[in-house]
């Protein structure tokens, strides 16, 4: 029965030498650990886990191996990771809306991800990647992204995915991993290893400045330059080519003015509460809790956010705090429904055999009702007509005396949920002079 080390902490000082040995290449792309188990020979290891024939001879020198046939039972072996045998992890799109391609042809549902391939999101493209064990990596839109490795080797089973975000964000979330798992997610500038948890990377190709780790649950292991260091949930780093920051905490979660409150208008309106330290943010809608598709995407220097084209429907919104550093702070999904409803009215037109005539247009699915208001202008509290719950988008008025007036029209509809919906239009003035 074949035994696997789960703990790089029980590597021997032998072992730890033969770490230190190793060439750059292979630190890279790290290694994993084996048990040497009765009758192994290095040859015997190649024929169950390895690629190549000449692999044999590297791990020989990678471990310093004196005899390939004659290993001591129970020691460690170290085995680069270039050289295991292994079988793909397919790297799915689960979800995705707005324009995603794949080496530059359009993304559909299920297309796998092959290793050297390039992912990119434009604007208001957005972009869930799944496993079949249920690894997560999302992109929102304006990103650029290469897989590198998705791996699941023979020795152990042990599973291996490197990615890396040319520009823009990602979001990885992984169950819980065993200790020779690996997720990676790299920029130009750092690597994020993690093992089952929840964290965001960034980075911005034009200033090339900075790489950002946001971690949201879990721990993470954040190495550029010569520095390595472990940041924590509700904490981020960012990381430069001289080395990585001390963890900064990262901002608290905004909450929305009337985040709740049904949406009528033709554009969607939110206003967020302000963050201290807050530069800005990033506001997100999606149709589900999880965010896992996403629908639109506004980034934002003041506290008003404004999204266009959202059909009806129930919808989740949150938004993110964004720090003096670049870092994204913490987020809450706040449910809201969309409902457009509308009026737009016309001007009147003049008399008509002694009346006067208004018309206007209704905005909104389902059936309307209408209200009519009017009062002499700067006198609103005395209503001279107040009429309410008919569907003609017309009304004609006889006997108006000259003088100016204000009037507006109000557009009404029953909602399951909300009740009574009413919106009024905008107040049009009106100065009869004959």
């Amino acid at each position: 029965m074949r035994n696997f080390i789960r703990n790089l902490a029980t590597v021997g000082c032998a072992a730890m030498l033969a770490m230190i040995a190793a060439p750059a290449a292979a630190e890279e792309d790290g290694h994993v650990t084996y048990i040497i188990q009765a009758n192994d020979t290095l040859y015997g290891i190649k024929e169950r886990f390895l690629v190549s024939d000449a692999d044999v001879f590297e791990l020989r020198d990678y471990n310093r191996v004196r005899n390939t046939r004659a290993l001591r039972i129970n020691s460690t072996l170290l085995i680069p990771r270039k050289m295991l045998d292994y079988t793909p992890i397919e790297l799915r799109v689960f979800r995705q809306s707005g324009p995603v391609s794949i080496e530059g042809g359009d993304a559909f549902d299920g297309q796998v991800l092959n290793e050297g391939e390039r992912i990119v999101t434009r604007r208001n493209g957005f972009v869930t990647l799944m496993t079949n064990d249920g690894k997560r990596i999302s992109l929102p839109s304006n990103t650029t992204a290469r897989l590198i490795r998705a791996r699941r080797y023979t020795l152990g089973e042990t599973i291996d995915i490197d990615f890396e975000v040319e520009s823009g964000r990602a979001r990885a979330r992984s169950p819980r991993l065993n200790e020779e798992d690996r997720l990676r997610m790299r920029t130009p500038l750092a690597v994020t290893a993690v093992r089952g948890t929840e964290f965001r990377v960034a980075y911005d190709p034009q200033s090339g400045e900075s790489s950002l780790t946001e971690v949201t649950e879990g721990v993470v292991n954040v190495s550029a330059g010569n520095d390595q260091i472990d940041a924590a949930s509700g904490f981020g780093i960012a990381s430069t080519a001289a080395g990585v920051s001390e963890p900064l905490p990262l901002l608290p979660a905004p909450e929305f003015v009337d985040g709740g409150a049904i949406q009528t208008g033709e554009a969607l309106e939110f206003t967020i509460e302000p963050v201290t330290g807050a530069t800005g943010y990033r506001v997100q809608l999606a149709k589900e809790a999880g965010f896992l598709d996403v629908i639109a995407e506004e980034l934002v220097e003041g506290t008003q956010a404004t999204v266009t084209d959202i059909e009806n429907g129930s919808y989740f919104v949150r938004a993110r705090a964004i720090s003096q550093s670049g870092l994204e702070g913490e987020t809450a999904a706040t449910p809201f429904r969309r409902k457009q409803l509308g009026i737009a009215a016309e001007e009147p037109e003049g008399s008509i055999d002694e009346g006067y005539r208004f018309a206007w247009i209704g905005n909104g699915e389902g059936e309307n009702m209408f209200a009519f208001q009017m009062w002499e202008a700067g006198n609103p509290q005395t209503l001279l007509i107040d009429e309410v719950g008919f569907s003609e988008t017309e009304f004609v008025l006889t006997d108006l005396d000259r003088g100016q007036y204000q009037w507006r029209v109000a557009i009404a509809q029953a909602d399951e949920e909300e009740g009574l919906l009413k919106i009024w239009g905008e107040t049009q003035t009106l100065n009869i002079t004959e």
